[in-house]
């Protein structure tokens, strides 16, 4: 299984971005290439993306700095993507890893290392950027 790991420099406090990274409301504001939409339902959370919809749950722990995104692409099976925040300076480093899973083909995992790397992009002017709407 391969993995790829992408990193991006945020001007906002630690606490700040995991407070925005575990509100799944959050997901269709940065994750703009993989969330279209979300839904809350009584058994969780769903984001519709350009392959269907899916079930998604993340964790999160602000003290450590971690915001695990579960996905549930089809019933009974989950998808880790771990992520960290880590303090820095006056900032915060963002660190994302997504897994190319066998059912996976390298040129849908090489599209997806693409669409992180202009989320993570996006995230940046999200939490950096004060916008009053």
């Amino acid at each position: 299984m391969r993995a790829d790991t992408r990193t991006v420099s945020i001007e906002a406090p630690a606490h700040r971005v995991v407070t925005f990274l575990e509100d799944p409301a959050n997901l269709p504001r940065w994750a703009v290439g993989f969330a279209k939409a979300v839904r809350q339902t009584a058994r969780g959370w769903m984001v519709q993306t350009a392959s269907g919809e899916m079930g998604i749950r993340i964790d999160a722990d602000a003290d450590l700095g971690t915001v695990d995104f579960w996905m549930s692409p089809t019933p009974g099976v989950e998808v880790l993507a771990p992520s960290r925040v880590v303090p820095s300076g006056s900032g915060s480093e963002f660190i994302f890893t997504q897994f190319q899973g066998p059912e996976t083909s390298d040129e849908a995992f090489a599209s997806s290392v693409e669409t992180i790397r202009h989320e993570l992009i996006v995230l940046k002017a999200l939490l950096e950027v004060e916008c009053p709407l």
